[in-house]
């Protein structure tokens, strides 16, 4: 018996050394080390996804540097790893992830989007009952952009249950909003006792006011809308305090109050420097709306806390600071009318640039390109142009071997409402190095998210 044990250990030690051949001098010694010391990272509880990811590297550079080794050791090895990586990772998953790949396994799509699909679901999966109005916006966000995608990589896919999963977003959404809503009903008495924000205590008053930030500035709040209820919430706290003997509460909170209100003068100051820009850039109403709130905010809470520290001149003088910025802007509506003067002029000056160099050839690959891309969806392109002189050579970002090569571009398009657009992000060239020869050229796009733009303009 003790004989087979001793026999037992050999055999074990033999095999490890083997599995590691320590006795192997080849062009991918340094790829069979690193793997095997990684591999005993895993064998010591200490293995990770980072872990498996050098293995797979190491791995790939011991074939590429030396195709005649024999790697089944190895890759018996990497099994190993990945099944128990798998299986850690599995239980690592929270329900919602879980609910993902249940919906994943139930939708059985492996085609050119499916990424797109499983990030859709990773939002869809969840349930809305249990969700606030802010998350179901992001949540609906996240698929609209998950939707589009999907429907851009496989045209072909049955998107009506992913649209239908949206629509049961925005119907709990919008039973939210009507609640919210009904909240304020024009009856200032029965909107008071509703209410429950406004308090009694002058002290809790002071706080709320002066001391919580997303009060100062209605941080927080999402739409224009938002913005106005907050700071209609704002006015009737500060008249309420305003009404109320508050000599004891101020005692109590002069010196956290004064410290937050003289931190906030910075904030005030920022938020007042962008309003050029504001009326120069923004193109749409809703920007604008919070933009305009934004400002009727810092106002209204420098107001109250020149009233209330009457003794403090430097808040007057910011409260007099902002209200001539507020007048300078105008009002909420010549904001709006801003606002559409603002999209006018972006798509008057929006142009297809001038071509850096000129290549028919290539130039008609991507109009054909986009054609075939996107002519099922009603655009049609009209001109492209070469942005870039010469190509950028990729590489393997592992080996530096040369893998192909890509060359910027832009394109002007038609789309299906009769509008003209540009698109200029992610418009590329782009060839494969095979044998020694760049070939199979074709255009690559992103999607159809071009700048609106006035067809003339397309010269």
């Amino acid at each position: 018996m003790k004989a087979l044990k001793i026999l037992l250990i050999s055999l074990s030690i033999s095999l490890t050394m083997a599995a590691q051949d320590d006795n192997y001098k080849g062009p991918a010694k340094m790829d069979v080390k690193t793997f095997w010391r990684q591999a005993e990272m895993f064998k010591n509880g200490k293995g990770s996804d980072a872990t498996l990811g050098n293995m797979k590297k190491a791995l790939s550079g011991v074939k590429e540097k030396d195709p005649s080794y024999n790697t089944s050791i190895m890759e018996e090895e990497m099994k190993k790893c990945q099944s128990g990586i798998d299986s850690k990772n599995e239980a690592a998953k929270t329900e919602e992830q879980k609910a993902t790949d249940k919906k994943m396994e139930e939708v059985g799509y492996n085609g050119p989007a499916k990424r797109n699909v499983e990030s859709f679901w990773q939002n869809g999966s969840k349930s809305p009952d249990t969700m606030s109005e802010n998350e179901l916006n992001v949540a609906i966000g996240n698929m609209n952009s998950s939707l589009k995608w999907v429907k851009e990589k496989d045209p072909t896919y049955s998107t009506s249950e992913m649209e239908a999963t949206i629509e049961k977003f925005k119907t709990k959404r919008k039973e939210l909003q009507i609640a919210d809503a009904n909240k304020y009903t024009g009856d200032k008495v029965k909107d008071s006792q509703q209410n429950q924000s406004i308090s009694k205590d002058p002290g809790k008053l002071f706080e709320e006011l002066f001391e919580d930030e997303n009060m100062q500035t209605g941080a927080g709040s999402s739409t224009g809308a938002k913005w106005k209820r907050k700071l209609e919430n704002y006015n009737e706290k500060v008249t309420k305090l305003l009404s109320m003997d508050y000599n004891d509460a101020k005692i109590s909170h002069t010196r956290m109050s004064k410290g937050i209100i003289s931190g906030l003068k910075m904030k005030t100051d920022k938020t007042l420097g962008e309003i050029d820009v504001m009326l120069s850039k923004y193109t749409d109403k809703e920007s604008m709306e919070i933009g305009y709130y934004t400002i009727q905010f810092h106002m209204a809470y420098w107001d109250a806390a020149s009233k209330v520290f009457s003794e403090e001149v430097s808040y007057k003088e910011m409260y007099n600071k902002v209200k001539t910025a507020s007048d300078k802007m105008g009002s909420l509506e010549s904001m709006k009318t801003k606002a559409d003067g603002n999209q006018a002029e972006k798509i008057k000056n929006t142009k297809l640039p001038g071509p850096v160099a000129k290549d028919a050839a290539l130039e008609k690959v991507l109009i054909d390109g986009f054609n075939k891309t996107f002519s099922t969806k009603g655009a049609i392109a009209l001109k492209a142009v070469l942005t870039q002189d010469g190509w950028t050579t990729l590489r393997n970002p592992l080996t530096s071997v040369i893998v192909g090569r890509e060359r910027s571009a832009r394109v002007a398009y038609k789309d299906s409402d009769g509008k003209c657009y540009l698109l200029e992000d992610y418009v590329f060239i782009h060839e494969e190095y095979i044998g020694g020869s760049f070939t199979n050229v074709k255009a690559v796009y992103n999607g159809l998210f071009g700048l609106e733009m006035l067809c003339e303009n397309i010269k």
